[in-house]
């Protein structure tokens, strides 16, 4: 699952994505979501991060909170 569609899915910030991927600032993820120069492309285990976490909160309920 894109980080992203994640986002948008669960109703997070930018700063709550960062948080719960393991990243210290929102940067990166902002990038993720941006058009032109800037843009970035997440890296595989990302999606696969999101993938997973979209699963447990499906099942557990949403905890915005550090996995690392």
């Amino acid at each position: 699952m894109h980080p992203i569609e994640f986002k948008k899915k669960w109703q997070l910030t930018y700063s709550e994505l960062a948080l719960v991927l393991g990243y210290e600032s929102d940067y990166t993820v902002r990038c993720w979501g941006m058009k032109g120069g800037h843009k970035r492309n997440p890296q595989n285990v990302v999606y696969v991060a999101c993938r997973l976490l979209d699963e447990k909160w499906s099942t557990q309920g949403k905890l915005v909170d550090s996995y690392l």
